[in-house]
């Protein structure tokens, strides 16, 4: 390992505390407990609102593992599929709270290949149709600005030239171009 060589006073302290080796492994759901969600919503601070497998809406904690330094691999947003876990030990009051669960793990989209592929016994289809619904609704906001065309004046007109020389080449017109008062026949280059 390299020291630290540079800084003043406690700086050194700061070295090199970011190199733990991360395990890759897929983390599947092990208990009853452990519940495979999507998030909806983000509230804010550490709490978004999820919906499981089962299509129960849940308000989900996510813990300070995943908040800070620990964002970075694991960000958080509408549609992001989670591990959740239950709290077996809240009552369901029914009276319009959701009930509340905690963040065990986020997958990414490798691991979401993975999950729909070896995982048999869930029905993933909620999911999928969620996903391709933010996909779809992002597209299009990407539509619209298909209209908006950043052309002048001399670009336009020589667009329009070159249409009415490929209709006519295509109905077997011979036609010429006329620039600069010069004409050019087209079929002779």
């Amino acid at each position: 390992m390299v020291k630290n060589v540079k800084g003043g006073n406690k700086s050194k302290g700061f070295a090199r505390k970011n190199l733990v080796k991360k395990d890759f492994s897929l983390r599947i759901s092990e208990d009853e407990a452990e519940v495979y969600a999507q998030v909806n919503k983000i509230y804010g601070g550490p709490m978004c609102q999820v919906v499981s497998v089962d299509g129960k809406e849940m308000l989900c904690h996510i813990r300070g593992k995943f908040r800070g330094r620990g964002k970075r691999d694991n960000f958080i947003k509408s549609g992001t599929w989670l591990l959740v876990g239950l709290r077996d030990w809240e009552k369901d009051s029914g009276a319009g709270k959701l009930l509340n669960c905690d963040v065990i793990e986020v997958y990414n989209d490798v691991d979401k290949n993975k999950l729909k592929n070896n995982i048999n016994t869930v029905d993933w289809s909620l999911f999928i149709s969620n996903d391709s619904k933010t996909i779809s609704s992002m597209e299009d906001t990407v539509d619209t600005d298909k209209d908006v065309i950043f052309t002048d004046e001399k670009t336009q007109e020589y667009q329009e030239l070159i249409e009415q020389q490929l209709v006519a080449t295509k109905s077997g017109i011979k036609t010429s171009l006329i620039t600069n008062d010069v004409e050019i026949n087209v079929d002779d280059i």
